[in-house]
């Protein structure tokens, strides 16, 4: 068994984005034992991943090509026994769409209008000792067809309007006048640039709830709740594939050059 450091590589160097970080995987003769998980990408701009680098601090890296685009939302994942350090590319799966998007834009939001740092509450909330926010995906859904078909570099982007549900836990001394804060931010003129620069509105869809819930026997107290309504722009990128070239030759040989996934 070995273990490495897990990067996702550009052709300018590791990834960057607000939430990345590097994952600790170890592996065996099967590959990873385990589920290798990236956070959420919440970048600016789109993300080409050219490789996958693993490194145990003392042998050389090994770098592993890969070739797959990251967008708002995307969360890369090498479920158990996909990626071995022997693997001449690495295939990655990429998990994306609405769903994904809706926690990620209201995070960002949260983050850079108030300076908060939520988490995503998937089955468990955690222990009531400090304050926090959690994101709760309550619905989400798009438009059957895309609004909007653009190029980047190889890839096809489709543009998609999406709707979604949020459900917002806020644990506090002041959970209700945080959400309330939050809201006025939201409404404001920074809020307004927000939503505008990253094709992303937030309504309140729901009334403020001040309530004590019992999870896991554990009694949560100040804490508030509000569900959001949000309306965006999902991207989804497509690698095409198209005939670059075909050259026919004597004896009815014709040699056809496909470029694209």
């Amino acid at each position: 068994m070995a273990g490495y450091t897990v990067k996702l590589m550009t052709v300018s160097g590791e990834v960057a984005y607000p939430d990345y970080r590097a994952e600790k995987a170890t592996f065996n003769a099967n590959g990873n034992i385990k589920d290798i998980l990236f956070t959420p990408y919440n970048g600016s701009d789109i993300a080409f991943i050219t490789a996958i680098e693993l490194s145990d601090g003392s042998a050389p890296a090994i770098t592993i090509p890969a070739d797959f685009a990251l967008s708002v939302g995307c969360v890369v994942k090498f479920p158990t026994g996909t990626l071995k350090p022997t693997d001449t590319q690495a295939r990655a799966l990429i998990m994306t769409g609405a769903p994904y998007v809706a926690l990620v834009r209201l995070r960002q939001a949260l983050m850079q209008l108030v300076g908060d740092n939520p988490l995503y509450a998937m089955q468990k909330l955690p222990e009531p000792k400090d304050p926090f926010t959690a994101l709760h995906l309550l619905s989400s859904g798009r438009e059957p067809q895309p609004f909007a078909k653009t190029w980047d570099g190889d890839y096809r982007v489709y543009h998609y309007n999406c709707y979604a549900s949020v459900l917002v836990i806020r644990s506090a001394d002041d959970a209700q006048e945080f959400l309330e804060n939050f809201m006025l931010e939201v409404d404001s003129t920074d809020g307004d640039f927000w939503q505008f620069n990253n094709n992303c509105s937030i309504d309140r869809s729901g009334d403020f709830e001040n309530s004590s819930p019992l999870i896991d026997n554990l009694v949560y107290q100040q804490m508030a709740q509000v569900t959001l309504s949000l309306q965006f722009v999902y991207q989804h990128y497509k690698r095409e594939r198209w005939l670059e070239s075909a050259t026919v030759e004597k004896g009815n040989k014709v040699t056809i050059v496909i470029k694209g996934a």
